[in-house]
């Protein structure tokens, strides 16, 4: 099993009860368990925690994990996203929730896409399911729909019988 890691798995820690310099076991934690193949994020969580300098962005600089720890799009991703953009168009959602859930600079949909391609694959976010909200598209939600896992951090960490 690969965990993909959405982009508030990093922040919401970052932000307010593990910053790196802080919870040094949570964030070494993490790299242990990506040197043992089992998270990862994709190159457009990269793009949004990058686009901030902070000490979250220090962290990955700092580490040796950086170049493969963000997996690249490709090619039957963007097929998928072609699926998952149609939906999208099509649901129950506001015109502001879908406009940016399709944003193309933004995550989300990109790992949808990749989770629902890689059936062994797992998006981690802090993220709840909200199936009537009609103003943002949480991934929960639209992972059901695809047929794509989608968990809780916590859930992540019993999975893996991980403690620190």
């Amino acid at each position: 099993m690969k965990y993909i890691l959405d982009s508030n798995f990093f922040i919401q820690p970052n932000r307010s009860f593990c910053p790196p310099e802080i919870g040094v076991s949570f964030w070494n934690k993490l790299k242990q368990l990506h040197y043992q193949k089992y998270v990862y994020s994709l190159d457009k969580v990269r793009d949004e925690l990058f686009s901030n300098e902070d000490n979250l962005k220090k962290w990955f600089k700092s580490q040796s994990i950086e170049k493969d720890f963000f997996i690249k799009s490709n090619d039957d991703m963007l097929n998928k996203l072609k699926e998952i953009s149609n939906w999208v168009q099509n649901s129950h959602y506001n015109e502001k929730a879908r406009n940016k859930f399709l944003d193309r600079g933004k995550a989300d949909i990109f790992l949808v896409s990749f989770a629902s391609i890689n059936e062994d694959s797992t998006i981690v976010t802090y993220e709840t399911s909200q199936p009537n909200r009609i103003s943002e598209i949480k991934l929960p939600d639209i992972c059901k729909q695809f047929n794509a896992r989608c968990i809780q951090p916590i859930e992540m960490f019993r999975e893996l019988n991980e403690k620190f």
